[in-house]
């Protein structure tokens, strides 16, 4: 927590209010007062251990929802971190959250861009930040790139894009704030990475400063529990799709019962495309994402986009963690990846 000098009424709405709705208004001689106002003035150090009590809860509450419903690309390594069997470890700790927040990167890049291309909004005069400068437009380099930190800036180019010609996309639901939040986290870990055999006390010390960001990324991140990532398997009465959602890697499935014209979108390459279900639209994340069976057929990996190099397009997926391609999908890639190109490149 901050220290009393920092701590401000103005800055916990949601705590003021939980204290207001438990205690109820304070009346005194026909004078009503807030509860949690009261507490705040004249018990500032009962208001601030309450407070922390409280953050730590919300906090518990959100992790296990992190946990259970966000897609893998995040739930499985974060829930590593937490719980795994290097949980204890700090070394082993920051790498479960490295591995998480860069799932949040790659799949935010798939959402944004995935949107773009299904939409086919025309992107070409938005300004990017890259080669070190703030207005450059897109170009094939910057919508390829393996650097994490110009993927945020892509991602940031059509946030801002959406919300400066309303175009109302699902993708202004990312705030500015949660991609400064996962910047910060990449500066960290290149700090990190950069420090030959770090220490424990080196690594603990690092890894509370991780923790920190990576708590108020979640936070700004709670939109992702109303986006599903699916890929269509079978048709009958409804559309059954293999879901890749929460901690586990086991192959779960759902039936959605779809209107015709998603029905139509998701028949196209059966089986082949990871999709977004996000409120009540659905759209491809192909070429971003991808998926690949184990040997035994009980799991399934998200596959996330590397770069495209020596003609080829490189993925890599959780647990694996080996870089790969898949070219019999070579010439659909290339396809999709030409559509988005146009959409963007002047």
């Amino acid at each position: 927590m901050t220290d009393e000098k920092e701590l401000e009424y103005s800055d916990y709405p949601d705590f003021n209010q939980w204290i207001d709705d438990e205690v109820g208004e304070i009346n005194i001689y026909g004078e009503s007062f807030s509860p949690s106002y009261v507490l705040f003035e004249l018990k500032r150090e009962t208001y601030r251990i309450a407070l922390t009590e409280y953050l730590e809860s919300q906090f518990e509450e959100l992790q296990e929802m992190v946990f259970n419903s966000f897609p893998a690309l995040i739930a499985y390594n974060y829930r590593l971190s937490v719980r795994g069997p290097g949980a204890n470890d700090p070394v082993k700790k920051f790498l479960h959250l490295k591995d998480a927040w860069e799932g949040a990167i790659n799949l935010l890049n798939a959402l944004a861009f995935g949107e773009i291309r299904a939409k086919g909004i025309n992107l070409k005069t938005a300004n990017v930040y890259h080669s070190g400068n703030p207005n450059l437009y897109f170009n094939a380099k910057v919508i390829r790139t393996d650097e994490l930190k110009q993927r945020l800036e892509n991602i940031r180019a059509v946030v801002r894009f959406s919300s400066a010609n309303s175009l109302g996309l699902k993708c202004e639901q990312i705030s500015l704030s949660v991609l400064d939040f996962l910047y910060g986290l990449q500066d960290n870990r290149n700090q990190f990475s950069h420090t030959s055999t770090p220490t424990k006390e080196q690594a603990e010390k690092e890894l509370k400063a991780i923790e920190r960001l990576f708590k108020k990324a979640l936070k700004e991140l709670r939109f992702l529990e109303n986006i599903s990532i699916i890929r269509f398997e079978s048709f009958t009465t409804n559309c059954r799709f293999e879901t890749f959602k929460g901690h586990y890697l086991n192959k779960e499935y759902e039936e959605i019962n779809l209107p015709p014209s998603q029905l139509g979108i998701v028949m196209t390459n059966p089986g082949e495309v990871i999709f977004a279900r996000w409120d009540d639209e659905i759209f491809s994340l192909s070429p971003f994402l991808h998926f690949l069976n184990d040997t035994t057929g009980h799991e399934t990996y998200l596959c996330f986009f590397k770069g495209k190099k020596d003609g080829r397009y490189w993925y890599e997926p959780i647990k694996v963690r080996a870089e790969m391609v898949f070219d019999p999908l070579h010439n659909r890639f290339d396809a999709e990846y030409t559509e988005l190109y146009g959409l963007l490149v002047p």
